[in-house]
């Protein structure tokens, strides 16, 4: 023939044979699939004719196809003109732009490529995944429907010893429906190793084309002894565009059922998202006890007004101090409500925030009433470095206002601060930081030493002058190591404020002197106390430092106050004497194998032991252990009024490249001495699945919601997500 018509005769067959190898192909890859109808063909072959009184176009011998990054390569590819069908045959071979590469024996297609077989469908994805299917057909340009089909995600290597894979799905049919964008199992059935484990007779997903699709989500199992077996269900609902919902319901063979639901929306600056649940039961350990609604509302939202302002807003609330563990919503012991605005410029910092807390602590030794804060308001400027006289000025303003809905003390708080701030170092190598700083409190509370109708108001207002110097040495000792030694000492100048106890103290209860604190110019945490009076305090710093990131560092400090007659620090906190306690840290990094982190205190009287702090991990042959270590003395003013200490060990053995043993025990070693928790479990973790099987004991109470023995069941599958149980 001329070779202008054998070249259209060419590109007809080749257009065709493409488009229709890139809709089977849509069936098993419906992610990634490229159009490339538009882009120059390439055609390889040992024999081209055509059969011009049948019509009848074939290709044969290691036929090959190019369009764009799309290949395909046959054994014999034949296109009927008159019947419009079209045939490849002889290990039919089709790879992707993205990676997928599909295998076939036979490919047909016919009515304009509207429908087609194919058989003995293998697809391997880019990401390791497989299809296959007996066979496939494409019906009406839409669906394709393939029979006897799998699915797994593990790779061909990743088999049991009988050939299975760690696990597949199993389905007699799977139809990819392109209008509807849903790809549908019938009769499916889950397989690990090859036994059987689940059936359903159907379900279906969206196909990847779409973000999301109303339907239902995958069901997760729990068991326990308190709610007995249960399946979670849950209905995702694509309302709108920028609103979503999630509804269903935990159902439990010893509880009535709990019902969830989860809304969301988002706008084009803005987003909220409400989660609740509730159900009608009664509390555990609890003597008669009778059934009541129950149940959580947690709520959350950020609207970002500009680029310099955003506000949003918190929501956490629940029924009883019970019900959020009794029924695995969070551990949490304090739940935090807020509605808070915030203005960002360049170095400078505004907020104003409402604060409501909800304490959901099962213990009745604690009685603490939470306060509500309303409002907290505080606004910080930064200098830039080097403007103000060669330092950096900074001032801030905040207030506090904290009430409590009982006969607690309620209190009012401003505060402004400031200050500022320079760094020297000399030609020597001597890092001087001077800081100077002026502040003023005013406080307006009542009913603080819990008598009725007493009103008190205080002032005060104290400068500060804080100097840092520091003289860091370095010296090779050999040629992949340094050693470093640095001595530190400052100066801290600060009047006696003599404080008035009519000021509350909300946020100062919590102080200890550590290796991180030492230096700083207030060791409270807060605003509510503030360590008057001068001081001065020195420390030594030293190490060994490896190339390869391996390092040894001590650090040893103290402090002094000049007058003795200063008994703001509660017993506990290392400062209640002239001279503090002597802090520490030892830290140690050796490659991947071996770290260590350990803190201490001593009494700067004795030296008797205070606090010690231990962190470690070993990373050795096929042991990983992890161990943490705690020692510490009452604390005066706080609800810790006993010493505590306790250890905490956790082994890990792997036992083959895939299979590990972990064990775990919390022990109290202080006056109430005993375990507090064990663990045992079992793990896997393969290319494509990973399994834990672990079972805690918790020696805690009943009536805290939480089973004194726990059994969890989690089983991880790749591209499915994880199914966990617990009893």
């Amino acid at each position: 023939m001329p070779l202008s018509k054998k070249n259209q005769v060419r590109k007809i067959l080749l257009g065709s044979l493409l488009c229709g190898a890139s809709l089977v192909c849509a069936g098993v890859s419906h992610a990634g699939v490229t159009d490339v109808s538009d882009k120059p063909i390439d055609l390889s072959s040992n024999i081209l004719t055509y059969d011009e009184q049948n019509q009848i176009i074939t290709a044969q011998g290691e036929v090959e196809f190019t369009q764009g990054d799309r290949i395909v390569r046959a054994s014999e590819i034949s296109y009927d003109l008159k019947q419009d069908i079209i045939k490849a045959s002889g290990e039919v071979v089709i790879v992707e732009a993205n990676g997928d590469v599909h295998f076939s024996t036979e490919l047909e297609l016919e009515k304009n490529m509207s429908n087609g077989l194919v058989q003995e469908l293998t697809s391997i994805l880019a990401d390791g995944s497989r299809f296959t299917a007996e066979q496939g057909e494409r019906i009406n340009g839409t669906k394709v429907k393939m029979r006897k089909a799998t699915y797994t995600p593990c790779k061909v290597c990743e088999v049991s010893g009988d050939g299975e894979p760690a696990w597949q799905i199993k389905a007699r049919e799977v139809v990819h429906d392109k209008e509807s964008k849903t790809i549908e199992y019938s009769d499916a059935t889950f397989e690990m190793f090859g036994v059987p484990i689940a059936y359903t007779p159907y379900f279906s997903h969206a196909d990847g084309s779409v973000e999301k699709k109303s339907g239902f989500l995958p069901p997760s199992f729990s068991a326990g002894s308190n709610l007995g077996f249960g399946v979670t269900s849950q209905y995702y609902w694509d309302i709108a565009p920028g609103v979503d919902a999630t509804l269903g319901a935990r159902v439990y063979s010893s509880e009535n059922p709990l019902f969830l639901g989860e809304v969301r929306k988002r706008y084009d600056n803005a987003s909220v998202k409400f989660d609740t649940g509730f159900t009608y039961s009664e509390r555990n350990g609890i003597a008669n006890a009778e059934a009541e609604t129950r149940g959580h509302l947690f709520g959350e939202g950020l609207w970002n007004i500009d680029d310099k302002w955003r506000a949003g807003f918190d929501v956490a609330h629940a029924s009883d101090d019970q019900y959020m563990r009794q029924y695995d919503i969070t551990t949490e012991d304090v739940l935090e409500n807020e509605l808070y605005i915030e203005r960002f410029s360049g170095r400078n910092y505004g907020a104003a925030r409402a604060l409501y807390y909800q304490d959901i602590r099962v213990d009745d030794d604690i009685d603490v009433e939470q306060p509500s804060i309303f409002p907290e308001i505080e606004a910080n400027f930064m200098g830039d470095p080097n403007k103000l006289l060669g330092g950096r000025w900074d001032a801030s303003i905040s207030s506090l206002g904290l009430v409590r809905d009982g006969n607690g003390a309620d209190s009012y708080r401003i505060t402004t601060d400031m200050g500022w701030q320079k760094r020297h170092v000399t030609d020597f190598g001597l890092v001087n930081t001077l800081d100077l700083s002026v502040r003023g409190d005013l406080y307006a509370s009542n009913d603080v030493t819990g008598a009725a109708e007493t009103d008190d108001r205080d002032a005060r207002a104290f400068p500060t002058a804080h100097f840092i110097m520091q003289y860091p040495l370095s010296k090779p000792v050999r040629p992949t190591t340094i050693a470093i030694i640095e001595p530190i000492v400052s100066l801290t100048a600060r009047t006696n404020i003599n404080e008035n106890t009519v000021i509350p103290n909300e946020d100062s209860r919590d102080v200890q002197i550590d290796a991180s604190n030492l230096f700083e110019e207030d060791r409270f945490p807060g605003y509510d106390r503030v360590e008057d009076q001068s001081r001065v305090t020195y420390g030594l710093r030293t190490g060994l430092y490896e190339d390869d990131g391996s390092k040894i560092e001590v650090f040893i400090g103290q402090s002094y106050r000049f007058s003795d007659d200063d008994d703001l620090f509660p017993n506990g906190s290392g400062l209640e004497e002239q001279s503090s306690d002597v802090v520490g840290e030892i830290s140690l990094d050796y490659r991947k194998y071996y770290s260590l982190d350990y803190r201490f205190q001593f009494g700067s009287d004795d030296f008797h032991s205070k606090r010690h702090e231990l962190d470690a991990t070993a990373s050795v042959w096929r042991f990983k252990m992890n161990t943490t270590y705690l020692y510490a003395e009452a604390l005066e003013g706080t609800t810790i009024t006993e010493n505590r200490e306790q250890l905490n060990v956790n082994v890990r053995t792997r036992l083959t490249d895939e299979w590990f043993f972990r064990s775990g025990a919390l022990y109290d070693l202080g006056e109430d001495d005993g375990l507090r928790k064990s663990i045992l479990g079992l793990e896997y973790e393969g290319q494509c699945l990973s399994i834990s099987a672990l079972m805690q004991r918790n020696l805690t109470r009943e009536e805290a919601g939480e089973n004194s023995t726990a059994y969890f069941v989690t089983i991880g599958l790749k591209n499915l997500g994880q199914f966990e149980g617990k009893q």
